[in-house]
Protein backbone atom coordinates (compact mmCIF):
# COMPACT_ATOMS: atom_id res chain seq x y z
CA UNK A 1 0.00 0.00 0.00
CA UNK A 2 2.16 2.53 0.86
CA UNK A 3 4.85 1.90 -2.28
CA UNK A 4 1.13 1.95 -4.21
CA UNK A 5 0.64 5.52 -2.58
CA UNK A 6 4.13 7.05 -3.01
CA UNK A 7 3.95 5.82 -6.78
CA UNK A 8 0.54 7.95 -7.15
CA UNK A 9 2.39 10.87 -5.21
CA UNK A 10 5.16 10.67 -7.54
CA UNK A 11 3.27 10.57 -11.04
CA UNK A 12 0.94 13.75 -9.62
CA UNK A 13 4.25 15.66 -9.46
CA UNK A 14 5.23 15.01 -12.25
CA UNK A 15 2.10 15.65 -13.63
CA UNK A 16 2.39 18.90 -12.50
CA UNK A 17 5.65 19.47 -14.06
CA UNK A 18 4.58 18.77 -17.45
CA UNK A 19 0.82 20.07 -17.21
CA UNK A 20 1.79 23.16 -18.98
CA UNK A 21 3.60 22.31 -21.79
CA UNK A 22 0.97 19.43 -22.54
CA UNK A 23 -1.72 22.18 -22.09
CA UNK A 24 -0.40 24.14 -24.82
CA UNK A 25 -0.01 21.11 -26.85
CA UNK A 26 -3.74 20.49 -26.92
CA UNK A 27 -4.77 23.82 -26.46
CA UNK A 28 -6.24 23.96 -23.15
CA UNK A 29 -7.15 27.08 -21.63
CA UNK A 30 -5.61 28.33 -18.68
CA UNK A 31 -8.46 28.45 -16.79
CA UNK A 32 -8.81 24.20 -17.28
CA UNK A 33 -4.86 24.13 -16.55
CA UNK A 34 -5.46 26.06 -12.85
CA UNK A 35 -8.51 23.80 -12.54
CA UNK A 36 -6.37 20.61 -13.10
CA UNK A 37 -3.71 21.78 -10.99
CA UNK A 38 -6.34 22.19 -7.96
CA UNK A 39 -7.67 18.61 -8.86
CA UNK A 40 -4.20 17.27 -8.62
CA UNK A 41 -3.27 19.12 -5.31
CA UNK A 42 -6.49 17.71 -3.96
CA UNK A 43 -5.68 14.40 -4.65
CA UNK A 44 -2.18 14.80 -3.36
CA UNK A 45 -4.04 16.06 0.12
CA UNK A 46 -6.22 12.67 0.20
CA UNK A 47 -3.12 10.47 -0.67
CA UNK A 48 -0.96 11.82 2.33
CA UNK A 49 -3.54 11.49 4.43
CA UNK A 50 -4.14 7.98 3.46
CA UNK A 51 -0.63 6.89 3.53
CA UNK A 52 -0.23 8.71 7.22
CA UNK A 53 -3.33 6.78 8.04
CA UNK A 54 -1.70 3.44 6.95
CA UNK A 55 1.70 4.40 9.16
CA UNK A 56 1.94 1.71 12.38
CA UNK A 57 1.99 3.74 15.33
CA UNK A 58 5.33 1.47 16.32
CA UNK A 59 7.85 1.43 14.03
CA UNK A 60 8.44 -1.99 13.75
CA UNK A 61 12.55 -2.49 13.82
CA UNK A 62 14.54 -4.38 15.69
CA UNK A 63 16.58 -2.45 18.54
CA UNK A 64 19.32 -2.43 20.35
CA UNK A 65 19.21 -1.95 23.96
CA UNK A 66 18.04 0.70 25.28
CA UNK A 67 18.63 4.08 25.65
CA UNK A 68 15.31 5.37 27.72
CA UNK A 69 13.30 8.11 26.95
CA UNK A 70 14.11 10.56 27.86
CA UNK A 71 12.44 8.34 29.60
CA UNK A 72 9.38 8.79 28.53
CA UNK A 73 11.39 9.83 28.06
CA UNK A 74 14.14 8.42 29.57
CA UNK A 75 14.79 6.02 27.80
CA UNK A 76 17.34 4.39 26.12
CA UNK A 77 19.37 1.70 24.58
CA UNK A 78 20.07 2.90 20.52
CA UNK A 79 17.01 2.30 18.27
CA UNK A 80 17.72 0.92 15.35
CA UNK A 81 16.08 2.31 12.12
CA UNK A 82 13.56 0.21 10.41
CA UNK A 83 14.83 -1.98 7.46
CA UNK A 84 12.81 -4.33 5.31
CA UNK A 85 15.78 -6.50 6.41
CA UNK A 86 14.98 -7.15 9.79
CA UNK A 87 11.76 -8.95 10.89
CA UNK A 88 8.94 -7.96 13.16
CA UNK A 89 10.13 -8.32 16.75
CA UNK A 90 7.62 -9.45 19.30
CA UNK A 91 6.21 -6.67 20.78
CA UNK A 92 7.30 -7.04 23.90
CA UNK A 93 10.74 -6.37 22.27
CA UNK A 94 9.85 -3.74 20.28
CA UNK A 95 8.25 -1.57 22.31
CA UNK A 96 10.86 -1.61 24.77
CA UNK A 97 13.08 -0.33 22.53
CA UNK A 98 10.85 3.11 21.37
CA UNK A 99 10.10 3.42 25.14
CA UNK A 100 13.73 3.15 25.95
CA UNK A 101 14.85 6.01 23.58
CA UNK A 102 14.04 9.59 25.09
CA UNK A 103 12.28 10.40 22.05
CA UNK A 104 9.93 7.86 21.34
CA UNK A 105 8.21 7.42 24.35
CA UNK A 106 6.32 10.39 24.26
CA UNK A 107 3.55 9.13 21.80
CA UNK A 108 2.47 10.85 18.48
CA UNK A 109 2.24 13.18 17.29
CA UNK A 110 6.01 14.77 18.15
CA UNK A 111 7.24 17.98 16.98
CA UNK A 112 9.52 18.39 14.19
CA UNK A 113 12.26 20.67 13.10
CA UNK A 114 14.21 19.68 9.58
CA UNK A 115 13.13 16.02 9.97
CA UNK A 116 14.23 15.84 13.74
CA UNK A 117 11.57 14.83 16.50
CA UNK A 118 11.86 16.59 19.89
CA UNK A 119 10.42 15.24 23.19
CA UNK A 120 10.50 15.75 26.75
CA UNK A 121 9.34 14.73 30.26
CA UNK A 122 9.32 16.04 33.86
CA UNK A 123 9.31 14.74 37.41
CA UNK A 124 7.97 16.56 40.63
CA UNK A 125 7.52 14.92 44.03
CA UNK A 126 6.74 15.14 48.09
CA UNK A 127 8.75 13.05 50.09
CA UNK A 128 8.53 11.66 53.40
CA UNK A 129 10.94 9.29 55.64
CA UNK A 130 11.41 8.28 59.21
CA UNK A 131 15.07 7.44 58.73
CA UNK A 132 17.73 7.67 56.05
CA UNK A 133 20.13 4.74 55.43
CA UNK A 134 23.60 4.38 56.56
CA UNK A 135 25.70 3.94 53.25
CA UNK A 136 29.40 4.63 54.20
CA UNK A 137 30.89 7.19 51.80
CA UNK A 138 33.30 4.50 49.94
CA UNK A 139 29.97 2.84 48.56
CA UNK A 140 28.24 5.80 47.27
CA UNK A 141 25.07 7.27 48.62
CA UNK A 142 21.20 6.62 49.48
CA UNK A 143 18.74 8.69 48.41
CA UNK A 144 17.75 10.90 50.58
CA UNK A 145 14.60 13.07 49.12
CA UNK A 146 13.84 14.64 52.84
CA UNK A 147 15.25 15.26 56.21
CA UNK A 148 13.93 12.15 57.99
CA UNK A 149 10.68 13.04 60.09
CA UNK A 150 9.99 16.30 57.28
CA UNK A 151 8.08 16.66 54.43
CA UNK A 152 9.92 17.88 51.63
CA UNK A 153 8.65 19.60 48.02
CA UNK A 154 10.75 18.65 44.91
CA UNK A 155 11.21 19.08 41.45
CA UNK A 156 13.67 16.21 40.45
CA UNK A 157 14.22 16.26 36.87
CA UNK A 158 13.40 17.24 33.24
CA UNK A 159 14.73 15.54 30.30
CA UNK A 160 14.88 16.49 26.50
CA UNK A 161 15.35 14.34 23.45
CA UNK A 162 16.35 14.88 20.10
CA UNK A 163 16.20 12.02 16.77
CA UNK A 164 16.88 11.97 13.43
CA UNK A 165 16.30 8.89 10.97
CA UNK A 166 18.70 10.05 7.97
CA UNK A 167 17.32 6.32 6.10
CA UNK A 168 15.77 2.94 7.02
CA UNK A 169 19.53 1.86 8.02
CA UNK A 170 20.68 5.17 9.55
CA UNK A 171 19.51 7.26 12.99
CA UNK A 172 21.05 9.45 15.40
CA UNK A 173 19.68 10.19 18.92
CA UNK A 174 20.12 12.25 21.86
CA UNK A 175 18.51 13.25 25.38
CA UNK A 176 19.78 15.51 28.12
CA UNK A 177 18.60 16.21 31.57
CA UNK A 178 18.50 18.15 34.06
CA UNK A 179 18.90 16.17 37.55
CA UNK A 180 18.52 17.28 40.95
CA UNK A 181 20.31 14.84 43.54
CA UNK A 182 19.48 14.61 46.78
CA UNK A 183 21.87 11.47 48.48
CA UNK A 184 23.26 11.33 52.04
CA UNK A 185 26.28 8.57 52.76
CA UNK A 186 28.07 8.46 56.20
CA UNK A 187 31.84 9.24 57.16
CA UNK A 188 34.18 7.49 59.56
CA UNK A 189 35.23 9.17 63.11
CA UNK A 190 37.67 6.89 64.23
CA UNK A 191 38.50 5.86 67.04
CA UNK A 192 41.97 8.45 67.47
CA UNK A 193 40.22 11.59 66.16
CA UNK A 194 40.46 14.52 68.23
CA UNK A 195 37.16 15.92 67.26
CA UNK A 196 34.55 12.87 68.63
CA UNK A 197 31.13 14.83 67.72
CA UNK A 198 29.78 13.20 69.98
CA UNK A 199 31.46 9.75 69.89
CA UNK A 200 32.63 7.92 72.81
CA UNK A 201 36.58 8.05 73.30
CA UNK A 202 38.33 4.36 71.83
CA UNK A 203 35.89 3.53 69.74
CA UNK A 204 34.54 4.56 66.00
CA UNK A 205 31.58 6.07 64.67
CA UNK A 206 30.05 6.69 61.59
CA UNK A 207 28.13 10.38 61.16
CA UNK A 208 26.19 11.88 58.14
CA UNK A 209 27.74 14.19 55.99
CA UNK A 210 26.26 17.79 55.23
CA UNK A 211 25.63 17.27 51.25
CA UNK A 212 23.47 19.75 50.08
CA UNK A 213 21.06 18.87 47.54
CA UNK A 214 22.73 19.40 43.80
CA UNK A 215 21.53 20.49 40.60
CA UNK A 216 23.11 19.16 37.04
CA UNK A 217 22.38 18.98 33.52
CA UNK A 218 23.96 15.33 32.52
CA UNK A 219 24.93 14.07 28.84
CA UNK A 220 22.25 11.57 29.22
CA UNK A 221 21.83 8.87 26.64
CA UNK A 222 22.70 9.15 22.93
CA UNK A 223 23.16 6.80 20.13
CA UNK A 224 24.04 6.43 16.51
CA UNK A 225 22.95 3.31 14.61
CA UNK A 226 23.71 1.99 11.68
CA UNK A 227 22.11 -1.58 10.92
CA UNK A 228 24.79 -3.56 8.71
CA UNK A 229 22.65 -5.77 5.51
CA UNK A 230 23.82 -9.08 7.38
CA UNK A 231 21.41 -11.72 8.17
CA UNK A 232 18.52 -10.43 9.48
CA UNK A 233 20.16 -6.79 9.74
CA UNK A 234 22.75 -6.26 12.61
CA UNK A 235 22.30 -3.09 14.25
CA UNK A 236 25.56 -1.21 15.36
CA UNK A 237 25.61 1.78 17.61
CA UNK A 238 27.98 4.07 19.47
CA UNK A 239 26.12 4.78 22.15
CA UNK A 240 25.40 5.65 26.52
CA UNK A 241 22.46 3.66 26.47
CA UNK A 242 20.27 2.27 29.70
CA UNK A 243 21.61 -1.75 29.72
CA UNK A 244 19.05 -4.43 28.79
CA UNK A 245 18.72 -6.15 32.55
CA UNK A 246 15.38 -6.70 34.52
CA UNK A 247 12.03 -4.54 34.39
CA UNK A 248 13.28 -0.79 35.72
CA UNK A 249 15.25 1.97 34.54
CA UNK A 250 16.69 4.82 36.04
CA UNK A 251 14.48 7.52 34.81
CA UNK A 252 11.04 7.64 36.99
CA UNK A 253 8.45 7.81 33.54
CA UNK A 254 9.52 4.13 32.80
CA UNK A 255 8.96 2.70 36.04
CA UNK A 256 5.46 1.31 37.77
CA UNK A 257 6.59 2.86 41.14
CA UNK A 258 8.20 5.72 42.36
CA UNK A 259 11.19 4.18 43.58
CA UNK A 260 13.60 1.25 42.20
CA UNK A 261 14.45 -1.78 43.87
CA UNK A 262 18.15 -2.60 46.02
CA UNK A 263 19.43 -5.29 43.27
CA UNK A 264 19.20 -1.58 40.64
CA UNK A 265 20.24 0.58 43.76
CA UNK A 266 22.97 -1.91 44.58
CA UNK A 267 23.28 -5.07 42.42
CA UNK A 268 24.00 -4.24 38.87
CA UNK A 269 25.10 -1.64 36.48
CA UNK A 270 22.44 0.45 34.93
CA UNK A 271 23.76 2.03 31.64
CA UNK A 272 27.36 2.45 30.00
CA UNK A 273 28.71 4.12 27.07
CA UNK A 274 30.82 2.66 24.15
CA UNK A 275 29.65 0.22 21.40
CA UNK A 276 26.74 -1.86 21.47
CA UNK A 277 25.35 -4.94 18.95
CA UNK A 278 21.94 -6.24 18.61
CA UNK A 279 21.20 -8.61 16.42
CA UNK A 280 17.24 -10.32 16.13
CA UNK A 281 17.75 -14.00 15.19
CA UNK A 282 13.78 -15.00 14.79
CA UNK A 283 10.95 -13.06 16.31
CA UNK A 284 11.22 -15.01 19.72
CA UNK A 285 15.06 -15.05 19.76
CA UNK A 286 17.14 -11.77 19.90
CA UNK A 287 20.42 -11.14 21.17
CA UNK A 288 22.63 -7.78 22.47
CA UNK A 289 26.21 -7.47 23.10
CA UNK A 290 28.49 -4.48 24.37
CA UNK A 291 31.77 -3.37 24.61
CA UNK A 292 32.14 -0.61 27.26
CA UNK A 293 34.05 2.00 29.61
CA UNK A 294 33.08 0.71 33.10
CA UNK A 295 30.20 0.07 34.78
CA UNK A 296 27.92 3.02 35.52
CA UNK A 297 25.06 3.12 38.33
CA UNK A 298 23.38 6.69 39.72
CA UNK A 299 23.84 5.03 43.32
CA UNK A 300 27.89 5.78 43.05
CA UNK A 301 27.67 8.47 40.28
CA UNK A 302 30.24 6.56 37.84
CA UNK A 303 30.85 9.19 34.88
CA UNK A 304 30.99 7.75 31.55
CA UNK A 305 35.15 8.20 30.98
CA UNK A 306 36.71 4.98 31.25
CA UNK A 307 38.71 4.72 34.48
CA UNK A 308 41.46 2.21 33.75
CA UNK A 309 43.07 1.27 30.65
CA UNK A 310 40.79 -2.20 30.23
CA UNK A 311 37.30 -2.41 28.82
CA UNK A 312 33.86 -3.57 30.32
CA UNK A 313 31.92 -6.51 28.40
CA UNK A 314 28.12 -8.27 28.58
CA UNK A 315 25.42 -9.53 26.60
CA UNK A 316 21.93 -10.34 26.74
CA UNK A 317 19.52 -13.02 25.29
CA UNK A 318 16.05 -12.26 25.62
CA UNK A 319 13.50 -15.54 24.56
CA UNK A 320 9.85 -14.57 23.80
CA UNK A 321 7.69 -17.93 23.43
CA UNK A 322 4.72 -15.64 23.59
CA UNK A 323 3.76 -12.63 21.97
CA UNK A 324 -0.09 -12.90 20.95
CA UNK A 325 -2.88 -12.72 23.50
CA UNK A 326 -0.20 -11.69 26.08
CA UNK A 327 3.59 -11.55 26.45
CA UNK A 328 5.91 -13.61 28.02
CA UNK A 329 9.84 -12.41 27.80
CA UNK A 330 12.70 -13.41 29.55
CA UNK A 331 16.75 -12.90 29.46
CA UNK A 332 19.79 -14.08 30.81
CA UNK A 333 22.44 -12.10 30.87
CA UNK A 334 26.04 -10.79 32.18
CA UNK A 335 28.61 -8.20 32.85
CA UNK A 336 32.37 -8.15 33.02
CA UNK A 337 35.31 -6.21 33.85
CA UNK A 338 37.92 -4.19 35.74
CA UNK A 339 36.14 -1.29 37.36
CA UNK A 340 38.66 -0.45 40.21
CA UNK A 341 40.61 2.87 39.53
CA UNK A 342 44.05 2.35 37.15
CA UNK A 343 44.15 -1.26 38.19
CA UNK A 344 42.99 -3.97 35.21
CA UNK A 345 43.22 -7.44 36.97
CA UNK A 346 40.55 -7.61 39.35
CA UNK A 347 37.16 -7.93 37.75
CA UNK A 348 33.68 -7.26 38.79
CA UNK A 349 31.02 -9.53 37.56
CA UNK A 350 27.33 -10.07 37.34
CA UNK A 351 25.01 -12.70 36.05
CA UNK A 352 21.35 -11.99 35.68
CA UNK A 353 18.03 -13.36 34.76
CA UNK A 354 14.65 -11.22 34.37
CA UNK A 355 11.05 -12.27 33.52
CA UNK A 356 8.19 -10.18 32.53
CA UNK A 357 4.42 -12.19 31.81
CA UNK A 358 1.78 -10.24 31.02
CA UNK A 359 -0.95 -12.87 30.91
CA UNK A 360 -4.07 -10.43 30.30
CA UNK A 361 -4.14 -6.63 28.85
CA UNK A 362 -4.76 -5.48 32.89
CA UNK A 363 -1.99 -7.95 34.89
CA UNK A 364 1.30 -7.48 34.90
CA UNK A 365 4.73 -9.72 36.46
CA UNK A 366 7.98 -9.11 36.39
CA UNK A 367 11.06 -10.01 38.24
CA UNK A 368 14.77 -10.05 37.96
CA UNK A 369 17.53 -11.90 40.10
CA UNK A 370 21.19 -10.82 39.92
CA UNK A 371 24.82 -12.92 41.88
CA UNK A 372 27.64 -10.73 41.58
CA UNK A 373 31.07 -10.90 42.80
CA UNK A 374 34.20 -8.53 42.47
CA UNK A 375 38.47 -9.85 43.28
CA UNK A 376 40.23 -7.84 45.97
CA UNK A 377 37.77 -5.08 47.32
CA UNK A 378 39.24 -2.89 50.18
CA UNK A 379 37.21 -1.39 52.26
CA UNK A 380 37.80 1.16 55.25
CA UNK A 381 36.72 0.65 58.99
CA UNK A 382 33.44 1.07 59.72
CA UNK A 383 32.17 2.50 62.94
CA UNK A 384 29.05 2.06 65.23
CA UNK A 385 26.35 1.44 64.60
CA UNK A 386 27.03 -0.87 61.57
CA UNK A 387 30.75 -1.64 62.57
CA UNK A 388 32.93 -3.61 60.45
CA UNK A 389 36.66 -3.79 60.85
CA UNK A 390 38.63 -2.48 57.51
CA UNK A 391 39.48 -5.56 55.25
CA UNK A 392 40.98 -6.95 51.42
CA UNK A 393 38.85 -9.56 50.12
CA UNK A 394 36.96 -10.81 47.24
CA UNK A 395 33.15 -10.21 47.63
CA UNK A 396 29.93 -11.52 47.08
CA UNK A 397 26.06 -10.40 46.92
CA UNK A 398 23.15 -11.46 45.72
CA UNK A 399 19.66 -10.23 45.25
CA UNK A 400 16.10 -10.09 43.68
CA UNK A 401 12.58 -8.34 43.46
CA UNK A 402 9.51 -9.24 42.34
CA UNK A 403 6.69 -7.08 40.92
CA UNK A 404 3.12 -6.84 40.22
CA UNK A 405 1.03 -3.98 38.25
CA UNK A 406 -2.62 -4.64 37.59
CA UNK A 407 -5.22 -2.07 36.71
CA UNK A 408 -8.23 -1.96 38.90
CA UNK A 409 -9.63 0.76 36.56
CA UNK A 410 -9.20 2.59 33.44
CA UNK A 411 -7.75 5.62 35.03
CA UNK A 412 -6.25 3.76 38.45
CA UNK A 413 -3.37 0.73 38.65
CA UNK A 414 -1.80 -0.62 41.54
CA UNK A 415 1.63 -2.10 41.39
CA UNK A 416 3.18 -3.90 44.34
CA UNK A 417 6.88 -4.88 45.02
CA UNK A 418 9.31 -7.26 47.33
CA UNK A 419 12.90 -6.72 46.73
CA UNK A 420 15.37 -8.28 48.54
CA UNK A 421 19.45 -8.20 48.95
CA UNK A 422 22.26 -9.77 50.39
CA UNK A 423 24.69 -7.60 50.58
CA UNK A 424 27.69 -10.70 51.98
CA UNK A 425 31.06 -8.98 51.94
CA UNK A 426 29.86 -5.17 52.77
CA UNK A 427 30.81 -4.36 49.31
CA UNK A 428 27.97 -2.61 47.57
CA UNK A 429 26.19 -1.09 50.34
CA UNK A 430 29.16 -0.52 52.91
CA UNK A 431 27.21 -2.71 55.61
CA UNK A 432 27.13 -6.06 55.79
CA UNK A 433 23.53 -6.81 55.76
CA UNK A 434 20.51 -8.43 53.93
CA UNK A 435 17.87 -5.64 53.24
CA UNK A 436 14.01 -6.29 52.81
CA UNK A 437 11.64 -3.95 51.21
CA UNK A 438 7.59 -4.09 50.29
CA UNK A 439 6.51 -1.38 48.14
CA UNK A 440 2.74 -0.79 47.40
CA UNK A 441 2.38 2.44 44.57
CA UNK A 442 -1.35 2.99 43.59
CA UNK A 443 -1.10 4.82 39.78
CA UNK A 444 -3.38 7.54 39.02
CA UNK A 445 -3.51 7.92 34.61
CA UNK A 446 -4.73 11.03 34.91
CA UNK A 447 -4.46 11.84 30.95
CA UNK A 448 -6.80 8.54 30.56
CA UNK A 449 -9.71 10.57 31.92
CA UNK A 450 -9.24 13.30 29.03
CA UNK A 451 -11.98 12.41 25.98
CA UNK A 452 -10.10 11.88 22.67
CA UNK A 453 -7.05 11.96 23.85
CA UNK A 454 -4.65 9.73 21.75
CA UNK A 455 -2.35 7.21 23.68
CA UNK A 456 1.43 7.62 23.47
CA UNK A 457 1.89 4.39 21.80
CA UNK A 458 4.78 3.64 23.64
CA UNK A 459 4.52 0.59 26.47
CA UNK A 460 6.69 0.00 29.84
CA UNK A 461 9.58 -2.47 29.43
CA UNK A 462 8.61 -5.84 27.29
CA UNK A 463 5.37 -5.03 28.16
CA UNK A 464 1.64 -4.22 26.86
CA UNK A 465 1.24 -1.79 29.72
CA UNK A 466 1.05 1.74 27.96
CA UNK A 467 2.92 4.64 29.07
CA UNK A 468 0.93 7.80 29.50
CA UNK A 469 1.01 11.68 29.15
CA UNK A 470 0.44 11.93 32.89
CA UNK A 471 1.18 9.20 36.12
CA UNK A 472 0.56 10.28 39.39
CA UNK A 473 1.73 7.53 42.15
CA UNK A 474 1.41 7.45 45.46
CA UNK A 475 4.18 5.00 46.92
CA UNK A 476 4.49 3.54 50.69
CA UNK A 477 7.63 1.47 50.65
CA UNK A 478 8.82 -0.34 54.33
CA UNK A 479 12.12 -1.12 54.38
CA UNK A 480 14.14 -3.69 56.82
CA UNK A 481 17.46 -4.21 57.64
CA UNK A 482 19.24 -7.60 59.37
CA UNK A 483 21.25 -4.43 61.07
CA UNK A 484 20.66 -0.92 62.30
CA UNK A 485 21.78 0.61 58.99
CA UNK A 486 18.74 2.82 59.35
CA UNK A 487 19.01 6.41 61.51
CA UNK A 488 17.70 9.89 61.78
CA UNK A 489 20.76 11.57 62.85
CA UNK A 490 21.48 14.98 62.25
CA UNK A 491 23.71 15.41 59.96
CA UNK A 492 27.52 15.78 61.40
CA UNK A 493 27.13 14.20 64.64
CA UNK A 494 27.91 10.93 65.86
CA UNK A 495 25.38 8.01 65.18
CA UNK A 496 25.28 6.01 68.36
CA UNK A 497 22.43 4.16 67.58
CA UNK A 498 20.42 3.05 64.54
CA UNK A 499 17.29 1.11 63.51
CA UNK A 500 16.39 -2.32 61.44
CA UNK A 501 12.92 -0.22 59.82
CA UNK A 502 12.82 2.83 58.13
CA UNK A 503 9.23 4.21 56.22
CA UNK A 504 8.69 6.41 53.50
CA UNK A 505 6.04 8.09 51.63
CA UNK A 506 6.26 9.67 48.08
CA UNK A 507 3.67 11.09 46.02
CA UNK A 508 5.75 11.59 42.39
CA UNK A 509 4.32 13.15 39.05
CA UNK A 510 5.05 12.10 35.91
CA UNK A 511 4.91 13.99 32.69
CA UNK A 512 5.34 13.27 29.34
CA UNK A 513 5.08 15.59 26.49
Amino acid sequence: MRAVVTIAVLACSLAITLMPSVARAQGITTEEAQALREEIRRLNERLNRMEQAGQPSVIPAAQPAQPSPAAPVTPATPVAPATAQVPAPVPGEKEINLRENILQVVGLPKPELGGARFTGFFVGSANFNTHAQIVPDFAGGGQALSEPGSLNFRFDKFGLGVSKTFADWLSASVAVEIESHRDKHSHLIDSVTADRRGCPPGISCERFGAEDATTEATLDKFNLTVVAPIGNGLAISLARFDLPFGFERHDEVLNLTATTSEVFQFGRPQRSTGFNFAYQFAPWLDAQAWVVNRWENETTHDPFDDNNKDKSYGFRLGFTPISSDGILNFGVGGFWGPEQDDVTRNNRWIIDVDAVWQPTRRLLLAAEFVYGGEDNVSTREVGRPVARLQSLEDRRWYGFYVLGYYELQKWLGLTARYGYFNDLDASRTGVDQELHSFTLAPIFHLSRIIPDLKPTGVFFTRSQVPIDWVNVKLEYRLNLSTRNAFSDSKAGTAILSGSDTSHQVQLQVNVNF
